[in-house]
């Protein structure tokens, strides 16, 4: 697990990072596009984005790239390869097609 320098104590830590922190620990998000509900505005905002780019990316989520996977993980103090593994998770499918594609054209 990643241990940011900066320890955030979890009392004092914005209330909708908090609930957002709560559903990655538990298990509970397994696809990005979950967090559609959960204060996207805030959310788009912290990653420096508008809001259409932000649900374009929860839709397609391999288009976040490592810099929002980790300032995300690191408004709710969260090892990043925890919102790794769901995109990649997400993701799979098109990787596997990808590679049947390379490989037929070799």
């Amino acid at each position: 697990m990643t241990i940011w320098k900066e320890n955030i104590e979890l009392d004092k830590m914005d209330p909708d990072f908090l609930s957002i922190r709560s559903m990655f620990v538990s298990g509970s998000i397994a696809t990005m596009y979950q967090l559609v509900s959960y204060s996207p505005t805030k959310v788009s905002k912290l990653l420096g984005l508008n809001y259409s780019a932000y649900h374009s990316k929860l839709v397609n989520p391999g288009q976040f790239s490592v810099l929002h996977i980790n300032v995300l993980a690191y408004a709710i103090q969260i090892d990043p390869n925890i919102i790794h593994d769901i995109i990649q998770n997400q993701i799979e499918e098109k990787i596997q097609e990808k590679m049947k594609k390379f490989k037929k054209t070799k």
